[in-house]
């Protein structure tokens, strides 16, 4: 594990579970709206929803109604509520997450926030949040045409930061995270937040850490 600290010198960072306690959020605001228009939203449901992009919401929204129209309208009035919570700072950071930031920037690290969400509500997230400036740059889901867990974001991640994939590492919490960096040959470290991992992840993964103090104490 100390290897690490040497050898990778780039780290992709997903948001929503991994550096921010936002993924509790989502779920409320989508339940909240649905509930609305008389459809409930379980846990359980929210599971399959995890890690894959605002197309995928869509598309599982319109077939939970049954109507293309009122599904993306819900999706817009949740995703509408769900800016609102942020903009009122209803969220919080990860444990271990500006901590292990500040390790890798003193370590002379590059970090790059790699997210299946819009760059606008990434944006609004950093800059609440005042950690902005610890990212070298941001890849949304909106710049690459397939969604985690396909490579694409990954792969455009190692272009984008001109990093050779045996020199970065992802953080992931969710499973199409640690499968999207898998397939994009990267080494991926999962931190879960949502659901636990499996004996799958725990394949994929080359670790498996409780929280992002884990990882600030594997490379400061």
């Amino acid at each position: 594990m100390e290897d690490l600290k040497y050898q990778k010198e780039t780290f992709f960072f997903d948001m929503d579970g991994l550096l921010f306690d936002t993924e509790a959020l989502y779920y409320q605001t989508r339940q909240r709206i649905l509930n609305k228009y008389g459809h409930s939203y379980t846990k359980k449901d929210h599971a399959t929803y995890i890690g894959k992009g605002f197309d995928d919401t869509i598309f599982r929204l319109q077939k939970i109604v049954d109507d293309d129209l009122l599904g993306r309208k819900i999706f817009n009035e949740s995703m509408k509520l769900f800016q609102t919570e942020i903009e009122n700072q209803n969220f919080s950071l990860k444990k271990g997450a500006v901590k292990f930031l500040n390790v890798l920037n003193e370590n002379g690290k590059s970090c790059y926030l790699t997210s299946s969400s819009s760059r606008k509500i990434i944006v609004q997230a950093l800059q609440k949040a005042q950690i902005k400036d610890l990212f070298n740059g941001i890849i949304s889901g909106e710049e690459v045409k397939r969604n985690k867990p396909a490579p694409d974001i990954y792969l455009r991640a190692l272009t984008i930061s001109r990093t050779n994939k045996d020199r970065a590492l992802v953080f992931e919490d969710a499973k199409s995270g640690v499968t999207a960096a898998k397939q994009a040959g990267v080494d991926v470290i999962m931190v879960p937040d949502w659901l636990p991992s499996d004996k799958q992840d725990e394949n994929k993964a080359i670790f498996v850490l409780s929280d992002l103090n884990e990882a600030a104490t594997i490379f400061r």
